[in-house]
């Protein structure tokens, strides 16, 4: 099922990192976590000029500006390599945990994901909302969506890293 629509929690505007933004940074975050083209784990391509065409001021260039602020601030991971865009925090924000079978399209989404390093920033993640949240109805979606998958991230939420603490074979 595609997304028709986006969650906003009302306490981002408490959050003095998100003040801190300009409007310009704000709006373009806003229009990412709203596109259309954001997949289930957060990621999206990263074509500016697309993301420009959110209201008749806004330039490749301005959003060029924006997104690095952005990613500067933590809120973005961005991958040049593979011009993909990870908004760090929407799966903690959307609630996707859950449901067991949202969660079974965040699985398969990651899946598609070229970046290696955004595909580690979406696990690092998984691994803080697990710590936090384990007993999230979707956890059972990850697990039959990818039971090794599911596996590593409870070895690292549990501070072992790797199935097997020697190391060797």
């Amino acid at each position: 099922m595609a997304r028709d629509h986006a969650r906003i929690g009302v306490d981002i505007w408490d959050d003095p990192e998100w003040t801190a933004l300009t409007s310009l940074q704000q709006t373009v975050y806003l229009s990412l976590i709203s596109a259309r083209a954001l997949s289930y784990c957060g990621v999206l391509p990263l074509i500016p000029v697309r993301l420009a065409r959110v209201a008749r001021d806004l330039s490749a260039r301005k959003v060029t500006a924006a997104l690095d602020a952005l990613e500067a601030g933590r809120f973005l991971v961005i991958d040049h390599d593979t011009a993909e865009i990870l908004v760090r925090s929407y799966v903690r924000h959307d609630g996707l945990l859950k449901q067991p079978n949202v969660t079974k399209a965040l699985v398969s989404a990651l899946r598609k994901v070229e970046s290696e390093r955004i595909r580690e920033a979406v696990k690092v993640e998984l691994v803080r909302l697990l710590a936090e949240q384990p007993e999230a109805r979707g956890w059972g979606g990850y697990q039959a969506a990818d039971p090794e998958g599911f596996a590593g991230l409870l070895a690292r939420a549990s501070g072992n890293p790797s199935g097997n603490p020697s190391g060797k074979g």
